[in-house]
């Protein structure tokens, strides 16, 4: 049984029923844990919270633009997109949170599905900043959801690890790579997003062509970030919109990512990367994928 569908079972009998009453995140993994145990890290509960607040069939329901969860009743029909990046406000986030939107907006205005990470002030060697899932062939209908075209082979999608990195030194770059190298081994491919750039360019180079690790170099400093919208209100802009906004931030791809064959055994030993693959698997074992579940964060 999925995280998702013993949480399905299991919530209904832990959340209150009005939303006054709601609690706070970390009240509910405790009350999850107590049933479930610790065979789940707290970043994939959040995940399934996140995502299960979005959507409408789903028994849990979050407190409108606050914190705080309760049990999903009959008027809770139209869920909001949460806040999944905040303004930036805390100092010396605001560039990360920036740097991670546009992350975000490069592959979801590509046409993939994006799983994120909690932005954290500290970066995580466990799992990568943001998955990007590449779906089977198909088409959008009325609704907006995308549905794969039928196939008589089981249907399969392709994971793009990602990291976001800060070419502060030659140092910092070389030690972003070996992160994305790190939480990214179980996906087919695996990519690095460095901003500005790095002055060790060739050493990268190199090494991104030993690994098969893709390298793909940002140019917007500090200033540049600084100067862009808040992170949320990136994260919102419509299509048309982003699209004319990366136009003008300068690219420069120093390697593609090398495509290779999907490790389980990679996935295990990083425990964050279930829940990823619980929300695309789960997508397709239903045909479809809702508007609401093409970005996936956590707030």
């Amino acid at each position: 049984m999925s995280l998702r569908d013993r949480l399905t079972e299991i919530l209904p009998g832990l959340l209150p029923e009005r939303e006054e009453n709601a609690i706070k995140g970390k009240e509910l993994i405790a009350r999850v844990r107590a049933v479930l145990g610790d065979a789940y890290s707290d970043h994939s509960l959040r995940s399934q919270f996140s995502f299960m607040a979005l959507d409408p069939e789903s028994c849990l329901a979050r407190v409108p633009n606050g914190q705080g969860y309760y049990l999903r009743g009959d008027e809770d029909d139209t869920p909001s997109l949460q806040h999944i990046f905040d303004s930036g406000d805390r100092e010396g986030e605001a560039a990360l949170n920036k740097a991670m939107a546009l992350a975000v907006r490069l592959f979801d205005t590509a046409g993939m599905g994006v799983f994120v990470y909690p932005v954290d002030g500290e970066e995580s060697w466990e799992h990568p900043d943001l998955v990007a899932v590449q779906w089977p062939a198909g088409c959008r209908d009325d609704a907006g959801a995308y549905i794969p075209a039928p196939s008589e082979q089981p249907l399969h999608v392709a994971y793009r690890a990602v990291c976001v990195g800060f070419g502060e030194s030659a140092e910092s770059c070389r030690r972003a790579f070996y992160r994305a190298l790190a939480c990214g081994s179980w996906a087919e491919q695996t990519e690095l997003l460095l901003m500005p750039g790095c002055d060790n360019v060739e050493e990268l180079a190199d090494l991104a062509a030993l690994h098969g690790v893709g390298l793909r170099c940002i140019g917007l400093d500090e200033e540049a970030l600084n100067s862009l919208p808040r992170a949320d209100e990136l994260f919102r802009m419509d299509e048309l919109s982003t699209r004319e906004l990366l136009s003008h931030i300068p690219q420069h791809t120093v390697a593609h990512p090398r495509r290779r064959n999907f490790s389980a055994r990679a996935a295990a030993a990083l425990p964050d990367t279930a829940v990823v693959l619980d929300w695309a698997e789960g997508c397709l074992e239903r045909g479809r994928v809702e508007p609401y579940e093409m970005r996936v964060a956590v707030n």
